[in-house]
């Protein structure tokens, strides 16, 4: 074999076990014969670089062309295109003896995934080559390796495919839902919010607002283990507290009951008593067995983030569990992926992307956010969407928008010096009204309607439940 041609096929033979070129014939062979299938492997995202041998790339991508062009497509309606190539003959004989040997469809899928996988494994075969020369450089630093490590994996962890249809196809897949479980996350433990918000969609974004004191932290986190025990796999980002800190957190909420509860002061503190023991070693218990996972990565940026977020969901997929919830605590702690950024720049960029992220991951994003202080001049210090602090993006990208309020921390900060009196009283009433109250606002719901509700925050134990929590006994 002496020709260019003969040359690209002896060198997809023999240099790599990751080329198969009679895969590649294969295929154009029965796309020739039968073009109704071309249809299928372009809408599988079949490329014409995913050829090992360039003339066959060349040609799929003529082939393409023609498709969407109406045109007969065949050995001889091809050979215009490659007149002045000089291995155009010998393939041209190659080419119609696959079309005339063209084979089943199922075969036809099997050299589509086999060309497909392939051509994964080469690129990134080539980027972790790189990544091993960037290594030895010095002056690349860790987190630009790992950056170009993960890069170098995801499309062939991911294989995304682009997908469009009609409305029509859409429409009978809305048909087929009918009476089937809404898709989504619950979190089960916080029932008034289930029914207020609804379930979280796969490709929203929620946004939870609040001041400081007014549980939010608290809310996310009962969120989380609510959805991990129900199997919901939930990655949480911890930007304000330590891992150990949210742990300990954990521990307490999940220690929380209507008989009995373990203070989260004695866990953050580590003074536990025997009688409490065997509550905290249970929780554990069932925290091992949750998809629950907290990262407290320093200096995060919104690529970084999305980076692990994507590691992570790879790893669940490994177990045969899917993660559907990422929630980050709080969106304005998030590092600047550029300098002199200024706030709103920060704001506006990490809320489009943390959409844009869980559109393109099929997941639920849950940032909580923090408010201006601005309402706390107001006689009304209930938050509304213009106190979504730095950017009024936030306020445009979020699904659903979720305020927490509680007039008790207000009233607590209200208390009478003289503890005596009509005043005094008044306000021991007032704080009596609303004690471990906790008041839920949903100011935004892009697929329903809002209004709010009404649950329990126990400050004690940093937990968060639903306003039948003494109706249902442990309040899960």
């Amino acid at each position: 074999m002496t020709g260019a041609f003969d040359q690209q096929i002896a060198a997809a033979d023999t240099v790599s076990p990751l080329h198969n070129a009679d895969a590649e014939i294969g295929l154009l062979g029965d796309l020739i014969d039968d073009p109704r299938r071309i249809d299928l492997t372009a809408d599988g995202g079949l490329r014409p670089a995913d050829f090992s041998v360039p003339l066959y790339g060349q040609i799929y991508a003529r082939v393409l062309e023609m498709s969407a062009a109406g045109g007969t497509i065949d050995a001889t309606t091809l050979g215009p295109f490659f007149a002045t190539e000089e291995e155009w003959p010998r393939a041209r004989a190659v080419l119609a003896a696959a079309a005339m040997n063209s084979g089943p469809l199922v075969r036809t899928k099997g050299y589509f995934d086999q060309i497909r996988m392939l051509s994964q494994r080469r690129r990134m075969t080539a980027g972790l080559q790189d990544v091993v020369a960037s290594a030895r450089n010095l002056d690349v630093t860790r987190e630009e390796l790992l950056a170009q490590a993960d890069e170098a994996v995801a499309e062939m962890a991911d294989q995304v495919v682009t997908q469009q249809d009609t409305v029509g196809s859409y429409a009978q897949a809305v048909i087929d839902s009918f009476g089937k479980p809404i898709v989504g996350v619950r979190c089960g433990i916080i029932g008034s919010l289930d029914d207020r918000m609804g379930v979280l969609r796969p490709t929203n974004m929620v946004v939870v607002g609040g001041r400081p004191g007014m549980g939010k932290t608290s809310l996310v986190t009962s969120y989380s283990i609510g959805a991990a025990m129900r199997g919901h796999g939930v990655l949480i980002f911890s930007l304000e507290m330590s891992a150990d800190e949210l742990t300990r957190r954990m521990l307490a909420d999940m220690c929380c009951s209507v008989d009995a509860s373990v203070p989260y002061e004695a866990i953050r503190d580590g003074t536990v008593s025997n009688a409490h023991m065997p509550a905290v070693l249970a929780a554990k218990q069932r925290l091992d067995g949750m998809p629950l996972e907290i990262n407290e990565t320093g200096g995060l940026t919104l690529a970084k983030l999305v980076r692990q977020a994507r590691s992570h969901k790879r790893r669940l997929a490994a177990k045969g569990q899917r993660l559907e919830l990422v929630v980050v605590d709080y969106l304005q702690l998030m590092a600047h992926s550029r300098k002199g950024m200024s706030p709103y720049e920060h704001a506006s960029e990490v809320s489009t992307g943390l959409k844009a992220f869980a559109k393109a991951e099929d997941l639920t994003v849950m940032a909580v956010a923090q408010l201006s202080r601005e309402l706390e001049r107001r006689p009304d210090k209930r938050p509304m969407p213009s106190d979504l602090r730095d950017s009024g993006q936030i306020e445009q990208d979020a699904d659903v928008i979720l305020f927490v309020y509680r007039e008790e921390e207000y009233l607590r900060r209200a208390e009478p010096e003289d503890q005596f009196g009509p005043k005094y009283e008044a306000w021991r009433t007032d704080m009596e009204a609303v004690r471990n109250k906790i008041e839920f606002i949903v100011a935004k719901r892009r697929s329903g309607p809002t209004g709010k509700a009404m649950g329990w925050f126990f400050g004690a134990n940093a937990a968060v439940r639903g306003s039948d929590f003494y109706q249902n006994g442990a309040g899960r």
